[in-house]
């Protein structure tokens, strides 16, 4: 239970530490969130270049690195996206290391979708490999 409450303040602290820095231009400017299946069901955050999730499994927080327009004929813009990330579980107290690789699609003004596929490495309780999967939608304030 301890370390579920030093992640989920380290969270939060990592957003204000990134609103803050932001501040200056617009308080919100940039801000997306929304609600997806990451880990587990729950909340996701993006700003600039770092997204964040916090569901009922766990929660992860990810910089993407490299970010760029991908060339298709549909009327919204599409990118594809690659991240470099960690992630924490609630219930085996799991915590690893990330590399997200996505889509995401602004399909309503101020709307976008995405979807990731994640190869993972859990560092701990007998370090493994595995792939996970989110899927999400965001509303840009």
């Amino acid at each position: 239970m301890k370390m579920i409450k030093v992640a989920v303040l380290s969270f939060v602290y990592a957003l204000l530490v990134i609103g803050t820095v932001h501040a200056e231009d617009a308080p919100l400017k940039g801000l997306k969130l929304g609600f997806g299946f990451d880990r587990g069901f729950g909340v996701t955050g993006s700003m600039g270049k770092f997204n964040g999730f916090i569901g009922n499994d766990g929660l992860s927080v990810d910089y993407l690195f490299k970010r760029d327009t991908l060339n298709v004929e549909v009327n919204a813009p599409v990118h594809w996206y690659v991240g470099a990330g960690g992630y924490g579980d609630w219930g085996d107290g799991d915590i690893g290391a990330r590399l997200p690789i996505g889509l995401d699609v602004s399909f309503a003004k101020q709307f976008d979708a995405y979807a990731q596929i994640i190869p993972r490495l859990r560092v701990n309780n007998d370090a493994r490999f595995g792939v996970d999967f989110a899927i999400g939608a965001r509303y840009q304030f």
